[in-house]
Order: C-alpha cells, then structure tokens, then sequence
C-alpha cells in the first residue's frame, strides 16, 4: 500500500512535466511561425520599398527619363528591381516587383508580379537590371491581373528618353507598353518580347490577407479588384509605392 501511495506523487510530477514540456513546445512553434511570418512581411516591404526607389532614379535624370507626356498617358506602371539571370549561360531572366494602374482617385492599391524569361538587354551572366514598365494601353488593368507573353499579349516598345521629347509624339499608336532597363547606372530602353508576365499571387496574400475590406490578390479577379481600388487605403507595407507614384509621376492622367 505504502509503495502505491508513494507512486501518486511522481505520476503526478511527471504529468505536469509532459504538460510543462508541451506548452514550451506550442511556444516555441508559434513563436517561429511569428518570426517567419515577420521575416516574410519584410520580404515584401523591402521589395516595394526598393521598387519606390527604382521609380524615383527613372525621373531623376532629365535627358534620361521617360518623356513626362509618356509618363502622362501610364494607365499602369510597374517597377521589377534586380532581374537578375536563371544561371550562367542560361538565357532565362526572372524578376519580382510591383505594379499599381491609375483610377478615378489616384494610383490603385499596388500588386506583386514577376517577369520570366527573355534577355531584359544585358548578357553577362550574373548582372541584375532594374526594369520597368509603362503601360498606356486602356484596358492594361485588365491586362496587369492577367498572364501574358510581352510582345505576343501586348505589344511592347523599348521606352523612349528626354523628359523635354514632344508631347506630341502618339506613343499609344506604337505600342501598349513602353520598358526600361536600368544597368550600370544608367536607364535605356530596353525590348522586352518574349518576357512572361505574371501576377505573385502568394506575395499579395501575404500583404492582403488579413487587410480587412481588401481582396487578398490570390487570383486574378482579385488581382484586378485591387488595381481599380484607391491605392490609399493598402497595407502601410506598399502604400510606399502609391506614395512614389504620386511623387514621380502625378495623380491625374492627360
């Protein structure tokens, strides 16, 4: 009898221990998903932030940028830093970036998109580019939130410079999107044909999934909501983008 009774004791003990050790182990679970949850969120807010960059070294060099009429006419703008090559000797490029469209209030909530594939005018391999893309096209919203082939789904031009070049000139008659590359300092058009376009549908969940009244940007109907939605009411993580927008290139489309 002695020897059962002195068993309760240590049962007991060893139960509270399993269940000690349980709750540490729930802890530390959640406590790394928080953590690899915070690391993600800065992923993307870094890639926005780098992307406000990119846009505002596009305008910062008069005889270098695009023609502010250009920039004027954009239905939709998107800014992909360092597309760097798949692999030495491999032709394939890819890239992640953002993308907002204007609306009747400004620029749209920004999107995540990646490009694949083509030659983004460098060929050494290792070298990343800045690349980005103007769209004057009417229905580019539409456009954006799909995928397509440039130069197959939508025609593209390499971007002209000269912020002084005549507003006259009718760029829409010659394509729907107009790129530039930026390599070694410097911004140049750039054709971008044969260049996949795609919507990073997991990023923009990331950023939207819990924005409440926001689609979360996990298709491409939601993606398109997004693009006609007014870009001041986005996660504070991308509204940086929005911001840089209206710096460098104006609310109001001629």
């Amino acid at each position: 009898m002695n020897r059962s009774i002195s068993r309760i004791p240590a049962l007991a003990a060893a139960r509270v221990a399993s269940a000690l050790f349980a709750v540490v182990i729930a802890s530390h679970v959640v406590s790394t998903s928080a953590r690899a949850q915070d690391k993600s969120d800065d992923k993307f807010s870094k890639r926005a932030q780098r992307a406000s960059e990119v846009l505002s070294e596009l305008v910062s060099l008069p005889d270098r940028s695009p023609p502010k009429s250009l920039l004027n006419s954009a239905t939709c703008i998107a800014v992909i830093p360092g597309v760097v090559q798949a692999g030495l000797g491999v032709g394939g490029r890819f890239g992640f970036g953002v993308a907002s469209c204007r609306t009747g209030n400004g620029w749209s909530a920004p999107v995540f998109v990646g490009l694949k594939g083509g030659s983004f005018g460098f060929q050494i391999g290792g070298q990343s580019a800045d690349v980005v893309l103007v769209f004057v096209n009417k229905d580019a919203q539409r456009l954006a939130s799909s995928t397509f082939d440039i130069g197959a789904g939508a025609s593209v031009a390499a971007g002209p410079v000269g912020r002084n070049l005549s507003a006259e000139t009718d760029y829409k008659a010659k394509a729907e999107i107009y790129s530039y590359s930026k390599t070694k300092g410097l911004f140049a058009g750039v054709s971008l044909s044969g260049t996949k376009w795609e919507s990073d549908y997991e990023a923009n969940k990331s950023v939207y999934g819990s924005s409440s009244g926001l689609p979360n940007g996990g298709d491409s109907k939601s993606v398109a909501t997004l693009l006609s939605t007014d870009g001041n009411s986005a996660p504070a993580d991308v509204r940086v983008f929005v911001e840089a927008l209206q710096k460098n290139v104006g609310e109001e489309k001629d």
